[in-house]
């Protein structure tokens, strides 16, 4: 049953979606064919740049007459061939009771029969030339791709005040050919003067003045006026960015930028349901500026059957460096799980190094004292209730290229903490917990409902002292929502006979007592209907082990599946997941699981 649960869901998400049939209340436009004599390339390209038209075009779904969308979508196919240096096609539609037929005359494609480019002689040192030559069809994006050529030219080579590039296409009808000439409009060169900043109310202006990466100086550039303006906004302390610059003086220009803050006040309220766990609450606030130099204060509290808590998180950006933070946190929790129980107090203090543009590494320090009281009725009372007092000193390393950290699209991440404890109470209990995280998603956006593959891969391992020498809530346990779905939350693990209370009974198994490694994996096929809704395929297998190696085999599968609705924030998430190995007397028929964000 496993083995066709996963070819059928990998047909699923490999299989081409082209031809797949419309779907009510999600696509109400006719279907259509796109024929192009002799040019099947060609005939490709337009049918896929229409499908995207579709996509986006309010205009076509206010009409109700496919004539009507017929002859809005003949004249896109002309502007389409106009671009691809077919100047004298002739599109024809026909239209039936259920589908449009196009019908493309292109007619020669122009080339280009000169190139010129004006531009003043010192500045052409250095130039690497265009990306078109002589020869070339006239594709309007590549010859975009000409304008972008020389505007980052001059950007990185010139001081220009302002860098215009236009062009100027000339047909030649008679030739089937064109003349191009592309123009530098005249500018002088500027140095930067002062630079300012305007509209700040409790945000210390050096904190900011240093991103903006701007010296009195400089070659001046309106690339780097827009990339401070793009560094101040991800602050998340500003709404508005604005710059001014000034009339040029003995080669000189100041720069102003005027700001507007944003509240920096947040409060946060959510809810949840899953039906193993049950319903949920959270509840938080924030504060993003507490010391006037972008620090951040998070108080949070969550709230359902089997746990409460209450944390609080302090984030001190450019801690001795400008690619490092420092956080620090305070933590309550009680939890009440079917295999143990567990009340902790928290504290801990991490920095965070940003080694380049998608990896970062950190390192910190967390003293934890808890009491847990375990609910294996083969373990001796003096066992069953024990106080910790652990210190642990987690590294961690990340590598992030993902678009959307709530719904990653395209991208892949690699994270692996390694955390080495000590209990100070009892210094013979000393052990390290390793976990590795892999993801990986791909899109293919060309394609209808534009299928997104979605991967993940965990595997932890404990070294270092016995399974229930261990403390409970350090364990590894499998299955739930942001595991293994189709299970109960910790219901998947290393179990152990209880022997019976009454002469004549059999033993029973006890529940999860969580074990020492811990292998799982998830696949999930996600589609786009509408910009709002979405569906969700998925298939999830994992288990945890007594043995501190991680492993992939013996594992419990389970396979469902779910609905999204895109808010501007986050995706809605609404699964339903079926145990493939269902255990009785153990395991539900299915689990529901409500919540905020992809499972992954």
């Amino acid at each position: 049953m496993r083995i066709f649960i996963g070819i059928l869901l990998a047909a699923l998400l490999l299989s081409p979606l082209p031809r797949a049939q419309a779907i009510p209340f999600f696509d109400q436009l006719p279907d259509f064919k796109v024929r192009v004599e002799d040019d099947r390339q060609l005939q490709d390209w337009l049918r896929e740049q229409m499908k995207e038209q579709r996509k986006g075009s309010s205009v076509l779904k206010s009409y109700d007459d496919p004539r009507d969308v017929a002859r809005y979508e003949r004249g896109t196919l002309e502007k389409l061939l106009r671009s691809r240096g077919y100047y004298d096609a002739s599109v024809r539609q026909t239209v039936t009771d259920d589908e449009i037929l196009y019908r493309v005359s292109p007619g020669p494609q122009y080339h280009i029969k000169s190139i010129f480019l004006d531009m003043p002689e010192y500045l052409r040192q250095g130039f690497s030339g265009l990306p078109l030559r002589v020869g070339d069809p006239l594709i309007a994006s590549k010859v975009l791709d000409g304008v972008k050529v020389i505007e980052k030219y001059l950007n990185e080579n010139a001081c220009l005040l302002n860098v215009d590039v236009s062009y100027e296409a000339t047909a030649i009808h008679s030739e089937a050919a064109a003349r191009l000439e592309y123009r530098v409009a005249p500018s002088p060169e500027v140095n930067v003067g002062e630079v300012r900043m305007e509209g700040l109310t409790t945000i210390e202006a050096d904190y900011l003045q240093d991103k903006l990466k701007i010296n009195t100086g400089d070659c001046f550039s309106r690339e780097k006026i827009d990339a401070a303006r793009l560094r101040l906004l991800r602050t998340n302390l500003i709404a508005s960015a604005n710059s001014e610059v000034s009339e040029p003086y003995q080669g000189l220009v100041d720069i102003t930028f005027v700001v507007q803050e944003r509240s920096h006040r947040t409060v946060k309220l959510g809810v949840g349901y899953t039906s193993d766990q049950g319903a949920g609450v959270s509840a938080g606030w924030e504060h993003r500026n507490v010391f006037h130099r972008g620090e951040k204060v998070e108080v949070e509290s969550k709230v359902n059957p089997a746990l409460q808590s209450l944390k609080g998180k302090l984030l001190i950006p450019r801690f001795l460096s400008a690619k490092q933070s420092l956080s620090g946190s305070v933590e309550l929790a009680n939890e009440d799980r079917d295999s143990y129980r567990a009340k902790s107090l928290k504290l801990g203090a991490t920095v965070q190094r940003e080694l380049s543009r998608n990896r970062t590494a950190s390192a910190g320090v967390e003293l934890k004292f808890s009491r847990v009281d375990e609910e294996v009725d083969v373990l001796q009372d003096e066992n069953k209730n024990k106080n910790f007092n652990l210190l642990a000193f987690p590294l961690g390393l990340k590598w992030d290229t993902t678009d959307n950290p709530l719904d990653a699209r395209r991208g892949a991440t690699i994270a692996l903490e390694v955390k080495p404890y000590v209990d100070l109470k009892n210094s013979n209990t000393s052990f390290v917990r390793n976990t590795l995280v892999l993801t990986g998603y791909k899109t293919a956006s060309q394609m209808r409902y534009e299928p997104t593959v979605a991967l993940r891969v965990k595997a932890g391992a404990i070294s270092g002292v016995p399974n229930l020498e261990l403390p409970a809530d350090e364990r590894f346990y499998a299955g739930g929502g942001g595991s293994v779905r189709g299970y109960g939350y910790q219901e998947l693990g290393p179990r152990v006979l209880v022997p019976p209370t009454e002469p004549g009974e059999a033993p029973t198994l006890s529940d999860s007592i969580g074990g020492r490694g811990l292998g799982e994996i998830s696949l999930e096929g996600r589609f786009r209907f509408t910009d709002t809704w979405g569906g969700v395929l998925f298939v999830d297998g994992g288990n945890a082990y007594v043995d501190p190696r991680p492993k992939f085999s013996d594992l419990f599968w389970g396979a469902g599946i779910g609905v999204r609705y895109f808010t501007s924030f986050a995706p809605l998430r609404l699964d339903i997941a079926v145990p493939l190995d269902k255990r009785e007397g153990i395991d539900s028929n299915y689990q529901i699981y409500v919540s905020l964000g992809q499972a992954f």
